[in-house]
């Protein structure tokens, strides 16, 4: 336990002595931060919060004090509070592989992951640098090719990876207008670990659609509305000015309208497990969030569809991946690219962050080769290391690797492949996987497994902190100078951290945690909630709403008015059902109702059953798996409301994730009358929604295209098979 080493001192004495404190503790807060670390044991590796003595360290004290001083009851109600606002603001994401198709969220951490000053200042260092190196790298390769004609780079570790796209290849300088524009890297995440000796690796680049800087964003705002006073006097770096950082550079790349230049956020659709992310972005910095058929190319250039007719588009913030962005030039069988894109950019129609072709950055066999490479092309030597790597396909490289294989990590070259741990493997398994790397080396990739460093970790259940390994994703982004022309990298002063080894994928953690990079002094309070840059434009029309906006509002007014009068149905006719026995007129319009409901009547059955009958096929609309259900109507209702998350309120949101929780909830149900209160539930839910869809909405087309919806008629054939067809 933290401080035992210290024997025959008083509570408090003895936990200031081993938290290194110099001023008093009270009895008050001693018990406090000693319930509080709990038997904290983080183990012979590094750990953020204890040094090798087992001694605070001094960046955490007043963090630590803070989050004691509420108490184990109180930081529960706050860890609590930050799941509610999880839930209810619907951050989440989808995982492709749940049947269900159920969206998923996390858990955030109470207790951030805080980084001191100084080790910010080295770390920021170091991801500025690794940027301007893979955008040197980046205009080489799809330019000159020096390292490759040089041997710096072998060229089968370019050009057999998927991600190295000859239709981007500019052959030296970029065509017309685009010669005016940085073409670079632009925006990039980088995946870190802290090894046990304390020293930062990088595990990982994302550069074709780095996700991950709305959630850090998310997670701050959460933390800082359920623990307000922490968060009002921390001195932590604040996050808006990086976003305003990306939002100029933005606009700074479009060469057409530079005074209100049109930026759009490109996103896969709402079946893309970031697609949160890409809405809350889209509608905090203020940009129209778009997808591939939202924008159609013509004479080289890219418009967007809108009410009003096309409208040009001057620059793409893009969340695609490289190959599906262009189905006539890349991959043929995408269905969410955009036909020309391609050509668009070549030419300098579009400006995109980040060009097409950057996804060879993402090449895990590149890192052997980045401190030469560093040394090349800045003449300094790489700041941050990566694990010790080999790219099978160098031989002297395999055979190291043949060598020591049972010892290794093991992954392919393809974009998403995953590490596999040889010694994880049964004996057979590994041999087939030596056979395969020995039969095609370039596409494999060997790593020696790192030994990652733990940070505390808040445990909802025992109300202690333990220890577990963590990654962080850090972001950077190319900003302009002080004159036109220049451009540096600006690195976020946070990022996105999650609980599990090194390499695990963020969306598979079950924990993510804010991260405080620590500033001298508490700093003050910025938000770029609908200030992003540029005059605001105000309309009444909203002739400039994507078509595809309207047709979903629309059906989100249609699904939805269905789901409201099939909930009312249902809950009559549980009404009446208990009631048959009561008053003789019940059956008659019961049977009306079966019909309304389109269910058949059930077969003559004797008196003693024909109750249970009827409940039964009552409750089925209740059911997940009957297509006439109500969880089947709402399922394509909250696809389109997820469709047009940015034109959606708050609130409005909080009481659709409520709606959904009670719809994933309705089976099984045991009774008439617990169908009937679960009917009532979905009816005031649904009214709740659209009241404030109706207060929050701007009254223009988009709001007209959902009223629509709500009148629209359905027409109900009659069922022969009621009673008195």
């Amino acid at each position: 336990m933290l401080g035992h080493d210290v024997p025959g001192l008083p509570d408090a004495a003895r936990l200031r002595d081993a938290l290194a404190l110099d001023a008093p503790l009270s009895p008050e807060t001693a018990l406090a931060l000693e319930a509080f670390l709990g038997d904290y044991a983080p183990g012979a590796g590094h750990d953020v919060l204890l040094d090798g003595e087992g001694r605070l360290r001094p960046h955490w004290r007043g963090l630590l004090e803070a989050l004691a001083a509420l108490g184990e009851a109180g930081l529960a109600e706050r860890s609590d509070e930050v799941q509610r606002l999880l839930y209810e603001n619907g951050v989440t994401f989808n995982v492709h592989d749940d049947a269900r198709g159920r969206l998923r969220t996390w858990r955030v951490d109470p207790l951030p992951l805080a980084i001191d000053p100084a080790t910010w200042r080295e770390l920021e260092a170091g991801l500025t640098q690794r940027s301007r190196l893979l955008d040197a790298l980046l205009a080489d390769l799809y330019g000159p090719r020096r390292l490759i004609d040089e041997g710096v780079l072998p060229p089968e570790l370019i050009f057999e990876h998927p991600g190295f796209l000859l239709a981007c290849d500019r052959g030296g300088e970029p065509a017309g207008e685009a010669a005016a524009t940085p073409s670079g890297l632009i925006f990039h995440g980088i995946d870190l670990v802290l090894d046990a000796e304390g020293r930062w690796r990088v595990i990982a680049d994302r550069v074709q659609a780095p996700s991950g800087a709305g959630y850090a964003l998310e997670n701050r705002i959460i933390l800082a509305r359920a623990m307000p006073n922490l968060y009002r006097e921390a001195p932590l770096r604040r996050l808006a000015g990086f976003l305003e950082a990306e939002h100029r550079t933005l606009a700074s790349l479009s060469t057409r309208h530079r005074d209100q230049p049109h930026v759009v956020l490109l996103t896969p659709g709402p079946d893309s497990d970031s697609y949160f992310e890409h809405a809350y972005l889209a509608n905090y910095m203020n940009l129209p969030l778009v997808e591939s058929l939202d924008l159609v190319v013509r004479d080289e250039r890219v418009w967007m569809r809108t009410l009003g007719g096309l409208k040009p588009v001057d620059v793409i913030l893009r969340r695609l991946e490289d190959a599906w962005c262009d189905p006539l030039e890349l991959r043929g069988d995408s269905l969410i690219g955009v036909p020309g894109l391609v050509q668009a950019a070549r030419s300098g129609g579009i400006a995109l962050s980040n060009p097409l072709g950057v996804s060879v950055l993402e090449h895990p066999g590149l890192a052997p080769y980045l401190p030469a490479l560093c040394q090349r092309l800045l003449g300094e030597p790489l700041a941050l290391a990566t694990p010790e790597s080999w790219w099978c396909g160098d031989p002297a490289s395999l055979e190291t690797v043949l060598a020591e294989f049972d010892a290794l990590v093991i992954r392919g070259i393809e974009p998403g492949a995953r590490l596999v741990e040889v010694s994880s493997l049964s004996r057979d398994q590994a041999q087939a996987l030596r056979k395969a790397v020995i039969a095609r080396p370039t596409r494999y990739v060997a790593q020696r497994p790192i030994m990652p460093a733990t940070a505390p970790v808040y445990d909802d259940a025992e109300h202690r902190l333990h220890p577990a390994p963590f990654n962080l994703r850090a972001f950077v982004t190319r900003e302009p100078g002080e004159h036109d022309g220049d451009w540096d990298y600006r690195a976020m002063p946070g990022g996105l951290a999650w609980v599990g080894s090194p390499g695990t994928p963020s969306l598979a953690s079950e924990v993510v945690k804010d991260v405080w990079v620590l500033a001298e002094k508490p700093q003050p309070h910025v938000s770029l909630l609908r200030q992003a840059a540029g005059p605001i434009v105000v309309t009444r029309d909203g002739v400039d709403l994507p078509s595809r906006v309207a047709d979903s509002l629309f059906w989100l007014g249609r699904y939805g008015e269905r789901l409201d009068v099939r909930a009312r149905l249902l809950r009559e006719a549980l009404l009446r059902l208990l009631e048959q026995d009561q008053q003789e007129y019940a059956d008659i319009s019961l049977a009306d109702l079966f019909e309304a409901l389109t269910l058949k009547w059930p077969a003559a059955a004797a008196a003693e059953r024909r109750f249970g009958d009827l409940r039964a096929t009552l409750l089925t609309l209740l059911e997940d798996d009957q297509p006439a259900g109500l969880p089947a109507c709402f399922q394509p209702m909250l696809r389109n409301c997820r469709a047009v998350r940015d034109h959606l309120g708050d609130d409005a949101w909080r009481v659709l994730n409520h709606l959904r929780r009670h719809i994933n909830a309705l089976s099984p149900v045991p009774s008439a009358s617990a169908g009937r209160r679960a009917c009532e539930e979905v009816v005031t839910q649904l009214s709740a929604f659209f009241g404030l869809c109706n207060e929050t909405m701007p009254h223009h087309f988009g709001w007209r295209f959902m009223d629509i919806g709500r009148v629209t008629i359905q027409v109900t054939l009659p069922d022969p098979g009621r009673p008195d067809a």
